[in-house]
């Protein structure tokens, strides 16, 4: 007789403010850790619409796999930075861009640091860049940080101007 036994996980997926924290692993197991978090005092806890364990050690056998695929893909050096969401830093190397995209998947998301680290570089125009609006919307609160979204093309064009502008002006 079999028995499976399912691993008891849950991972700090993403600091994204000094009040919001994002966990991830398996359902019950978050579930039952969102339960202590409002025992313990958290004013809001929403259950996102995400149907995988992102950024959660649950991950790992995915990155293998993306580890794989991103052997035959080219990444050209940036022109951009590129900042690393695991070590809060630029990359400039597509091994490097490479080795953060395979660690990102199941490590925590340390966004309020990349924040702090955008701002002390004196970078204030950002594009996200993916179908939805959430890192913008979490800048909304930010004056010193102009953050659109490029999901639609309205939104790309703008940005691209700001950033233009930027450069223009840094010269």
């Amino acid at each position: 007789m079999f028995s499976i036994i399912k691993k008891k996980i849950v991972s700090l997926a993403s600091i994204n403010s000094h009040n919001q924290i994002v966990i991830s692993g398996d359902r019950s197991s978050v579930y039952e850790a969102s339960l202590n978090c409002k025992r313990l005092g958290a004013k809001h806890i929403f259950k996102l619409k995400n149907k995988i364990a992102a950024h959660s050690e649950l991950m790992k056998p995915i990155s293998e796999k993306l580890k794989k695929i991103l052997k035959i893909i080219t990444i050209n050096p940036p022109k951009i930075p590129v900042i690393n969401n695991v070590d809060v830093k630029f990359e400039n190397t597509s091994k490097n861009i490479k080795k953060a995209l395979i660690r990102q998947i199941y490590n925590t998301v340390r966004w309020k640091e990349i924040i702090d680290f955008i701002k002390s570089k004196k970078i204030f125009v950002m594009l996200e860049i993916g179908p939805n609006k959430i890192l913008t919307n979490l800048n909304k609160k930010d004056k010193n940080i102009i953050s659109l979204s490029s999901n639609n093309l309205k939104n790309f064009l703008i940005a691209f101007k700001k950033i233009n502008k930027g450069k223009n002006e840094r010269k």
